[in-house]
């Protein structure tokens, strides 16, 4: 009996400090109904693939937004209290988000529900003008797009530094120690300033 309740306890153990399979699956949070396909919101950007901040920090290269993604599974960690979200692209190629929740102010299922979408980039980009959304594709904001187009191209601002998208400033992260902040003058971008200049 004392093998038995030893065994039990280091399992236990093991599954506390190592994490455990989070029960979040991305298919019952967007409501994917059968034959739908899921595809990224807005540009995701990464140095590493497999190693990819929740801040969406702009430095490298991104996978477009409107890219049909395939996700793999979630993963909670108890001791960081941070998750991973795995999922791979049409070509196979794997990326991984690490989230934490004290950056971007929300759960797991609401980072999800922003970042990913059943709507087809088709639909969701259809009355974005032809300036605009080659901008949005570059993966640039300059003065004059609008909200919307700020999301798609990068994505919603974290709550950490901006915590209510109604805010005239937006902020986001260009390096891990930098930030660009995006000023409105109501619907439309005003500025975009570099504030480590």
């Amino acid at each position: 009996m004392r093998r038995f309740l030893f065994a039990v306890s280091v399992i236990c153990a093991a599954l506390f400090f190592c994490g455990c399979v989070d029960p979040v699956v991305v298919s019952e949070v967007l409501q994917q109904q059968q034959g739908q396909k899921i595809y990224t919101r807005y540009n995701l950007w990464y140095r590493n693939p497999e190693k990819i901040s929740c801040l969406n920090i702009q430095d490298g290269t991104f996978l477009p937004l409107g890219s049909e993604i395939e996700p793999i599974g979630t993963r909670y960690n108890n001791f960081t209290n941070n998750s991973t979200l795995t999922f791979r692209d049409r070509s196979g190629r794997k990326y991984i988000i690490d989230f934490d929740p004290g950056y971007r102010l929300n759960s797991l299922q609401d980072f999800i529900a922003d970042t990913f979408t059943t709507e087809p980039p088709e639909t969701m980009l259809k009355d974005i003008p032809a300036a605009a959304l080659k901008r949005i594709r570059a993966g640039q904001v300059i003065a004059g797009m609008n909200r919307r187009e700020v999301l798609l191209a990068y994505g919603p601002p974290p709550a950490i530094r901006t915590p209510n998208l109604r805010n005239e400033t937006w902020i986001y992260w260009i390096t891990a120690t930098e930030t660009v902040r995006i000023v409105f003058r109501g619907d439309k971008v005003r500025n975009v300033l570099n504030i480590n200049e």
